[in-house]
């Protein structure tokens, strides 16, 4: 009888470290990803060990860079990654909707995450947390994001504001990009509302017509002074109040990246905005 009971006991122990190591894996898959916003999600979630490469953009946190590398953004090296094997491979939309497809056609298990507002960022929190296990990781961040939202002030006027997000064409952001949606979470107005798509080439202009009270910045190699002597540029009111901010005085990273590190930026332009009604 003893010998049975014995028996049974090994028996169920086993199954259980069985269970157990299944779930562990299940829980575990591994990770390519090659997209930075993506790497930082993985990254809040908990899931850095699932990490078996990235591209060279995945800068932040700073230990990623220690991680293997299959190209850049724009151009992954597709071979390297099927020599890898992941269990998982994660990526953004727009510039990446190509490589995505070259995943596909090779049968590989891809997941494609472009949130394109907060709310959609948020979503994306939640099913990442789902795919490695991280349920509950996901849904604290998610509370936290949601009372730091709350307690955003909204300026008593909403400032007028241009996102230029490329300057060789002009380029700039409509309401419906994710860009945008943040800006207007901060409490100011974007002055190019509706535009053909997300991020559109616009005319000097039209930048000028609609007179912004604040111009950002967010890319890199250009001045505040060449900004402010683009011809014709002089009457606008952000040039004429010195209220341009370029990525020596934003880290555009919070602002275009759509990722963890998002409520950083809503939290600086939030500032920003008060502080023009201030003056």
């Amino acid at each position: 009888m003893k010998k049975i009971i014995f028996m049974l006991l090994t028996t169920i122990l086993l199954l259980s470290c069985s269970n157990k190591e299944s779930e562990t894996a299940l829980a575990k898959p591994s990770l390519i990803i090659l997209s930075p916003e993506i790497a930082e999600i993985v990254y809040a979630l908990g899931g850095e060990k699932n990490i078996i490469a990235i591209t060279n953009e995945c800068d932040y946190p700073k230990i990623l860079k220690y991680k293997e590398k299959v190209g850049s953004f724009s151009s992954p090296n597709i071979e390297k990654i099927v020599a890898l094997h992941p269990d998982m491979i994660f990526l953004s939309g727009l510039e990446q909707e190509v490589i995505k497809s070259r995943l596909n056609k090779l049968s590989l298990p891809v997941y494609q995450f472009y949130p394109k507002s907060i709310n959609d960022l948020l979503k994306t929190f939640e099913e990442i947390g789902i795919l490695l296990g991280k349920e509950n990781s996901a849904l604290e961040i998610i509370r936290n994001y949601k009372k730091e939202l709350n307690a955003i002030p909204m300026p008593a006027t909403k400032p007028k504001v241009y996102v230029e997000i490329y300057n060789k064409p002009l380029m700039t952001v409509s309401s419906n990009s994710f860009i945008g949606d943040l800006i207007e979470k901060s409490g100011g107005e974007n002055i190019f509302q509706n535009l053909p798509r997300d991020y559109c080439r616009i005319s000097a202009e039209s930048v000028v017509e609609r007179n912004p009270d604040i111009i950002i910045i967010t890319y890199t190699g250009i001045t505040k002074s060449e900004i402010q002597n683009r011809l014709g540029w002089e009457n606008v009111i952000a040039i004429k109040n010195n209220r341009i901010y370029t990525t020596e005085d934003i880290d555009a990273n919070l602002i275009v990246r759509a990722g963890p590190r998002i409520i950083k930026g809503i939290k600086i332009l939030s500032k920003i905005f008060q502080e023009f009604n201030e003056k």
